[in-house]
């Protein structure tokens, strides 16, 4: 949290924003979107991204082929 604080003076007591912010900082640590990565890391993380969509795109469309031939829809 220490990495993630906002605050100055860590012994001041924690709010309800800290908490937020917190939080969106969690969200986004470890992806393109993370806040101070540089150009290089943001651009590697968005490529690991576009594989891994690209493979989950892989994998639907054979389910769906797969699915359509047990309903016996024929492929064009």
């Amino acid at each position: 949290m220490n990495t993630a604080s906002r605050r100055e003076n860590l012994s001041e007591q924690v709010c309800e924003d800290d908490l937020y912010y917190f939080n969106e900082w969690c969200r986004w640590k470890g992806t393109p979107y993370e806040e101070g990565i540089d150009d290089q890391t943001k651009i590697a993380r968005l490529l690991e991204e576009i594989n891994d969509l690209q493979s989950e795109v892989s994998a639907l469309k054979k389910e769906k082929e797969n699915l359509e031939l047990r309903l016996g829809i024929n492929p064009f």
